[in-house]
């Protein structure tokens, strides 16, 4: 008798889970699997960590928000909204203007000492360049707010003990992408250098 419950429990854990799908998506909204968005995140990122002995001076994750991580971003981003396709495209339009004069990277940016890692005070002890078709760019960081869940939903290499930010430099996306590139950090703590 216990083996027949059993089947039982199991046949309605396996029909209940069977049922759970994804909601399509609009017409005129392009869809991405998580597992797409992710493949697309990893491909997109580098990480660099600068050691002292074994004392971590400076651990750097930057993710290249370029063309084809911009679209996936926004698909990701109205899977997990539930966007119409109006606000979809107001939300394309918004990023493509962006994109029209600036290039940007995700940073998940740690130092062992808190205070170290504020790269958006106008006085920081970070300068950030990137150089790229044999031009240097200097870079200017913005803090990404919101919650860890939030960011780690958009940008899942973020993790608790780093600190978020968006940087931006001032040339064209068009310009920059499929290029070879160079994202330095230096200042007083260290210096990092990650190579696209």
């Amino acid at each position: 008798m216990s083996i027949l419950r059993f089947a039982i429990s199991l046949f309605f854990v396996f029909t209940v889970s069977s049922c759970v799908t994804r909601l399509p998506m609009p017409a005129g909204v392009p869809d991405i699997s998580e597992t797409a968005y992710e493949a697309l995140v990893i491909k997109k990122s580098k990480k660099i960590e600068v050691y002292d002995g074994l004392y971590n001076k400076l651990t750097v994750n930057a993710i290249w928000i370029d063309s084809e991580m911009s679209e996936g971003y926004l698909a990701h981003s109205a899977r997990l909204a539930q966007w119409q396709e109006p606000f979809y495209r107001e939300e394309k339009n918004k990023l493509v203007m962006k994109h029209s004069g600036s290039t940007e990277f995700f940073v998940s940016f740690y130092t062992p000492e808190r205070r170290h890692a504020d790269l958006s005070q106008s006085k920081a002890l970070w300068k950030i360049y990137l150089d790229v078709n044999g031009q240097r760019y200097e870079g200017k960081a913005t803090k990404v707010k919101g919650l860890l869940s939030e960011i780690q939903a958009s940008y899942p290499s973020h993790n608790r003990w780093s600190v978020p930010y968006m940087i931006s430099f001032p040339v064209a996306t068009a310009i920059t992408e499929n290029k070879p590139a160079i994202l330095t950090f230096t200042g007083a703590v260290s210096t990092a250098q990650i190579k696209y």
